[in-house]
């Protein structure tokens, strides 16, 4: 029978899941969070110890990646151990991939296959190690959108997803990111919750917008996602984007935030940022009336008022709807910078 461990000296990245990582050095890994990271990152040194051999070259790179190794505010995260080499100069480099807790129905198979398969792509591409692990995460949460249902129950992912695709729920993902690392930006999620939607380039139907699935909350303080980037997703924050882009089909990127009378002042003395006002109840009976065409209107006053698409337009709400700012963007950079200046302003 084989013996996995005397391939260990042979392998330039390990991928062991929580299990698996466990077993291999010996220590019980179950139901850990980032308060036990200390003990993660031991198990993660005790395996990439084993990748050497007093036969190799002991200053040779080398990596662990623990698998959801672990939770942290709702989230799980893959926890990283690079090796610069062991011996009298032993250096490790450690890394969190964060990434939202799904619940899914049914087991998905051959996502350990897919995940190792993409660094070993990216390295046969040319990539530094580091560099091939953090593009193959992100290349894994991309495609983890879509699944194929197998005959005999069980899921696989369809990685036919578009590399435009991808690029927009990455960029979703690093407005996500930037926002839910800081208890400060729970400020702006408003009681219907938050949501980050992008769009394709030429999107023209609530299918080629992206998403958060289920929105984003608050747990243990903290800007929490309840699901993972989807297109088709989001119904509200779609239409907005949809409506905006008929007008200037540059902008890409809209978010909801809370309203505070308030906080429009400070943005107006202390920001460049353009706001507009639109007035809920200067809505005409038909609009009303017509199912999803609020949004459309809302964005045509706002093009007659300004001539253009505004960084901001608000309402102060009506019976029934919350008031809400809504940001607009072309990029996640550019929505992150804009979010950075509302921030500062309001804190």
């Amino acid at each position: 029978m084989l013996n996995f461990r005397s391939l260990f000296p042979y392998i330039k990245i390990l991928t062991p899941n929580l299990s698996e990582a466990g077993f291999y050095a010996n220590r019980d890994l179950v139901n850990k969070t980032i308060d036990n990271i200390a003990e993660l990152k031991e198990a993660a040194i005790i395996l990439v110890k084993k990748l050497y051999s007093d036969d190799q070259a002991l200053d040779a790179e080398k990596a662990v990646v623990i698998k959801s190794a672990g939770t942290k505010q709702g989230e799980i995260f893959d926890l990283v151990c690079i090796s610069k080499g062991i011996g009298s100069n032993e250096n490790y480099e450690f890394t969190l991939y964060q990434k939202p807790k799904l619940s899914i129905n049914g087991n998905i198979h051959g996502t350990g296959c897919v995940f190792s398969s993409a660094i070993t792509a990216f390295l046969a591409k040319g990539n530094p190690l580091a560099m091939a692990i953090e593009k193959a995460e992100s290349f894994f949460d991309a495609k983890f959108q879509k699944f194929v249902e197998l005959p005999n129950k069980g899921k696989i992912i369809d990685l036919t997803i578009s590399e435009e695709r991808v690029e927009v729920i990455n960029q979703i993902k690093e407005i996500y990111n930037n926002i839910s690392r800081s208890k400060k930006f729970s400020k702006l999620i408003p009681e219907v919750r938050m949501n980050i939607s992008g769009a394709l380039p030429n999107a023209t139907k609530k299918e080629d917008i992206a998403g958060i699935d289920g929105r984003i909350t608050i747990i243990n303080g903290f800007p929490q996602a309840s699901g993972e980037i989807k297109f088709g997703a989001s119904d509200h924050t779609a239409r907005l984007i949809l409506s905006a882009k008929e007008f200037d089909n540059s902008i890409n990127y809209v978010i909801n935030l809370k309203y505070n009378s308030n906080w429009i002042e400070l943005i107006q003395q202390n920001t460049d940022l353009e706001l507009q006002e639109i007035t809920r109840e200067d809505q005409p009976e038909k609009i009303k009336k017509q199912e999803f065409s609020t949004m459309q209107w809302l964005i045509k006053e706002s093009i007659a008022s300004k001539g253009k698409i505004p960084d901001i337009i608000w309402d102060k709400g009506a019976m029934g709807k919350e008031p809400i700012i809504r940001l607009f963007s072309k990029n996640s950079k550019d929505m992150i910078e804009k979010l950075k200046k509302i921030i500062e302003v309001i804190s």
